[in-house]
């Protein structure tokens, strides 16, 4: 096994062999001085000796310094890399928490984008419903008023039971177009909340998908001047999780009206959408507002980058858009366009969405 210095475990063996074999050669010296000096009294030659034995003590020691120093080298290193080890596990713990923050923040925004819809079509619901309350309430008083005239004996005139059927026809008419219109609005909201919250797998035409969901955001267009144009055919059918298709069209609706058409009063934003021919849809969301600077461009799907943060911009609905197209749908999306004139974003979606999805969560059939 290497040693943690980088240094392999038979330097400091051969250091201390080294030191050994020094230690003999001076005792070896050593011992030939003195049996020289008991044969010869050669003076010279122990002195020499002598000399010798101080160098190699010196080496000796020199040897043992270096190697002490590299133990107290591998010491650090392996208190620092014990440090490294609890610096990364704490690191890791970051991560997860991380991702669990970010995790909870994108539902948070799917929830608050989904409470938005519902604000807006219960305001919605509001003029349909409240008309048909009023309809109601004045042919009631036009039965109680024909009542009172049949309980009072007097013969009918032709004229009055004529007008009492215009208007009972009148308020049955515009009952029926007000609540259709709110049962038409209920429908819509429904099967997008439905498939919003379950992710769901289905089959599906697109343009009924666009419709359902188009009309739940007409809330947000109703007071301004923009307007939303769609050029997509009835008859393309996928098989594919509409939920988070509609996520991706109220997101970027969303982004167009917060974003985009600061500053202009009437803008366009369209949606087309054509079979490309191998078994893919080209979904085209384009807006004619002030575009995107080209510095910005490549960080718009970038998580929490926003230029309206603390201005109900949370920086994460491009993002979420990004990985519903590519995770969820197994398309891809690109952004293209000049500042002031638009943005551009276009979407290759299969019309067989990848078995190996990820939803968040298990998907059922309809």
């Amino acid at each position: 096994m290497a040693d943690t210095t980088g240094r392999p475990p038979e330097d400091v063996e051969s250091l201390r062999a080294e030191i050994a074999r020094l230690n003999k050669v001076v005792q070896a010296l050593v011992n030939h001085a003195e049996r020289s000096m008991s044969e010869h009294s050669d003076f010279g030659l122990f002195q020499a000796t002598i000399v010798l034995e101080d160098r190699v003590r010196e080496r000796t020691r020199a040897l043992e310094a270096a190697l002490h120093e590299n133990e107290k080298i591998t010491r650090d290193l392996q208190r620092t890399k014990q440090q490294m080890e609890r610096e990364k596990e704490a690191q890791r713990e970051l991560i997860r928490k991380l991702e669990q923050a970010m995790t909870q923040l994108v539902q948070i925004e799917k929830l608050a984008s989904l409470g938005s819809l519902v604000a807006g079509v219960a305001h919605e619901l509001n003029t349909p419903l409240g008309n048909s309350l009023t309809v109601a309430s004045t042919l009631k008083e036009h039965v109680q008023a024909f009542a009172r005239l049949v309980e009072s004996g007097e013969a009918l005139r032709r004229n009055a039971l004529l007008d009492f059927i215009a208007h009972c026809r009148d308020a049955a008419d515009l009952v029926e177009k007000n609540s259709r219109r709110a049962a038409d609005l209920i429908g819509n909201f429904k099967q997008v909340a439905v498939d919003q919250t379950s992710v769901r797998r289905r089959s599906f035409d697109l343009r009924q998908a666009l419709d359902e969901v188009l009309s739940t955001l007409q809330p947000k267009l109703k007071h301004t001047g923009h307007r939303l144009e769609v050029a997509v055919e009835r008859g393309i059918v996928l098989d594919s999780f509409p939920g988070p298709l509609e996520q991706i069209v109220t997101n970027l609706v969303t982004n167009s009206l917060l974003h985009a058409f600061e500053g202009i009063e009437a803008g366009v934003i369209r949606i087309e959408a054509a079979p490309t021919g191998d078994d893919r849809v080209a979904l085209t969301y384009t807006d004619d507002g002030v575009g995107i600077p080209q510095a910005l461009a490549k960080r718009v799907f970038d998580p929490f980058f926003t230029t309206k943060l603390g201005g109900g911009g949370s920086g994460l609905g491009l993002y979420i858009v990004f990985n519903l197209v590519t995770a969820v749908l197994g398309g891809t999306i690109t952004l293209s366009g000049r500042p002031g004139r638009g943005a551009r974003f276009d979407m290759l979606l299969p019309r067989v969405a990848p078995l190996t999805a990820n939803t968040g969560e298990e998907s059922h059939a309809a």
